[in-house]
């Protein structure tokens, strides 16, 4: 049997609500734009989220709200010369295609993270755990298209 947080590793502590669905599907798409990455769930923007720095691997807690707004300007004690920011970031960068590669494709529009969302929210209140992470996997899971999918979670849910 699952344990009750079985969404941690995409949602840490939020419910699947397609508000925070969608967040997450931004922030994630935003963390990984600046050279981040995430090392729990989307905590939500004013949380304390444990992130890696793809720069140069340093681990740490950092606010999503400031990650978003690419604050502090300088990433962290020992990170790499700022001036080398745009060219690691580039390279980066190089690794996102906007089409998924998976076998199993990932949403990224945004009729596939409607209804991906829709069928997460109801085997969640249904309480089928296996289920849930795996449509939870397919709407936030790693993938080269990030970008292009949290333009479709905003398109499908858009922000008011």
């Amino acid at each position: 049997m699952p344990e009750p947080d079985h969404l941690s590793r995409y949602l840490s502590e939020l419910p699947p609500t397609t508000r925070n669905l969608t967040s997450a599907a931004v922030a994630f798409a935003r963390i990984d734009e600046l050279g981040w990455a995430p090392r729990a769930g989307y905590p939500g923007s004013d949380v304390l989220w444990p992130v890696h720095c793809l720069l140069c691997g340093w681990q740490g807690l950092r606010f999503y709200s400031h990650l978003r707004r690419n604050r502090p300007s300088i990433r962290h004690t020992g990170c790499s010369p700022k001036a080398d920011f745009p060219v690691l970031l580039h390279t980066l960068a190089m690794t996102a295609t906007g089409t998924c590669r998976y076998h199993t494709r990932h949403a990224t529009t945004a009729e596939q993270f409607l209804d991906g969302t829709q069928r997460l929210l109801l085997a969640h209140k249904a309480g089928d755990h296996e289920r849930t992470l795996a449509l939870a996997e397919h709407l936030l899971g790693p993938c080269t298209a990030t970008a292009r999918r949290a333009r479709g979670a905003l398109a499908a849910f858009p922000r008011t």
